[in-house]
């Protein structure tokens, strides 16, 4: 139960903040000293509460979902960084067909085509134009089942036939993903990994499924169940790249949607002519199944070290996209703020220098998550993620725009920081009449991009007390 109360409606409204907010400009919300009127007035004052950080592994990611007009992006490959070690990325994904018949009866199929549409997106280092990573296509030996009552997340796996592929494995440059390349039979402009199939094991799965069409009284989920899907999944596990190509399951042609191409043609056509026709069989939003595979390895990178930390509170903190680490952040000394009016709260997290490259993007926002101690809120339970009251009606935008959770380049005391800032003034409200001296967060990565991005952040400990995070409150004192 640990995102059930937010996770979908959070998912469809920050990918939405997301288009919005990239196309216009961004407030800008951090709290500063020129806020403070010059004749003060009404008592304005502002405090730093310190923090208590820690790294932890958030592997929660619905990997599964589609929500109409959002893309569906799907990370395959194997990815190395060098403080965050290694991601491996697989896609899972079913295939449908407009024709519930076999129509390679008395014809002779040429050659097949697996497409997996480029989505124009890579993680890492894009200006490396000799990158590569291989590729595999293989059968699914279980069915994926019913999108609309299944979810898969990135732990998920299926049974693959891995005996006989439906593919050999091929290396492409990562680079040329841009381009329309691969093993083409016909020039197209849509960019995609195109992988040659081999004939014998894709039919030996494909026709008993088509032949049985015919005579089938809900021929849709028959094919489902006897045609149970493919994976596109990288040849070897062992073989790191520094860039990840993430491909668009879903399109609106032959082309750009995701699934595989048969050329065939009719033999009795004399005399013998080039490929004749091309049948079809596709990812389809409406009623295909799909969900990427995310795995992690951190045990052999720095990162690790955060992960199993046993101090009291650490002086680094990294944060991932979703699956990946992720920040726990605990707010002591609520009951110390003077009586008055709170104007906002922000906390401010500051990015280290050195840790962050052209090729490591930084998170497109933070989302913060309350976790309950035994008496706030009330009725709770210890422990138990809940929404922060900043973050209501959950069904707007508005929230999301105030609370922020985005990036800011900021001067402080003549030094040039990149921060992170999170408002939650009406967490501190309810807090504060709640008589609560605490308050625990988690913050996390979004789910747009599984498994992208990363940022290193000064923790409750570091050295230079500048890029420790802390809580600023700003209040009126009556």
């Amino acid at each position: 139960m640990k995102r059930q109360l937010f996770s979908l409606s959070y998912f469809v409204l920050a990918l939405t903040a997301f288009v919005v907010l990239v196309s216009g400009c961004r407030e800008n919300t951090l709290i500063r000293s020129k806020v403070l009127p010059a004749n003060d007035t009404v008592g304005i004052r502002t405090v730093a509460l310190p923090c208590i950080t820690h790294t932890y592994y958030d592997a929660f990611a619905i990997t599964s979902t589609d929500i109409g007009g959002i893309p569906i992006y799907q990370g395959v490959g194997v990815y190395t960084d060098p403080f965050f070690g290694v991601m491996t990325g697989s896609t899972y994904f079913q295939v449908t067909t407009n024709d519930y018949y076999n129509v390679f009866s008395d014809m002779k199929i040429d050659s097949a085509v697996l497409i997996l549409p480029y989505s124009g997106f890579t993680y890492g280092d894009t200006g490396n134009t000799s990158l590569t990573q291989s590729y595999q296509v293989f059968y699914l030996l279980d069915s994926l089942g019913d999108p609309a009552f299944v979810n898969y997340f990135a732990n998920s796996t299926k049974p693959l036939d891995l005996s006989d592929p439906l593919s050999d494995p091929v290396t492409v440059n990562v680079h040329q993903l841009s381009d329309s390349f691969g093993s083409n039979i016909l020039a197209v402009n849509s960019p995609a990994l195109r992988i040659r199939l081999r004939l014998p094991a894709l039919m030996k799965n494909l026709s008993p499924a088509l032949n049985m069409l015919a005579t089938s009284s809900n021929p849709t989920q028959d094919f489902f169940n006897a045609f149970h899907g493919i994976c596109v999944m990288p040849a070897n596990t062992r073989q790191g790249t520094t860039a990840i190509p993430y491909f668009r399951l879903d399109g609106t042609n032959a082309y750009d949607k995701a699934g595989i191409l048969i050329y065939y043609h009719d033999p009795s056509v004399t005399p013998a002519r080039d490929t004749d026709f091309i049948e079809q069989y596709y990812f389809s939003t409406s009623n295909c199944s799909h969900f990427n595979n995310i795995t992690r390895s951190y045990s052999r990178y720095p990162v690790n070290q955060l992960l199993h930390s046993s101090l009291a509170n650490d002086s680094i903190i990294t944060l991932q996209n979703q699956p990946g680490t992720s920040i726990d952040i605990v707010i002591p000394g609520i009951k110390s703020l003077p009586s008055g009016v709170i104007n906002n709260a922000q906390l401010q997290l500051h990015l280290l220098p050195n840790y962050t490259t052209d090729t490591t993007l930084l998170p497109e926002r933070l989302y913060p998550i309350g976790v309950a101690n035994a008496n706030y809120p009330s009725g709770m339970g210890d422990g138990v993620e809940y929404n922060l009251a900043d973050r209501y009606p959950i069904t707007s935008l508005s929230p999301l725009y105030f609370m922020d959770g985005f990036y800011h380049p900021i001067t402080s005391a003549g030094v040039n920081m990149r921060t992170f800032t999170i408002n939650l003034p009406r967490e501190v409200m309810n807090s504060i009449a709640a008589k609560n001296d605490t308050i625990h967060l988690h913050l996390t990565g979004t789910q747009d991009f599984y498994g992208a991005f990363r940022m290193v952040a000064g923790g409750g400990s570091y050295p230079d007390t500048a890029y420790r995070p802390k809580l600023i409150v700003v209040y009126s004192k009556l």
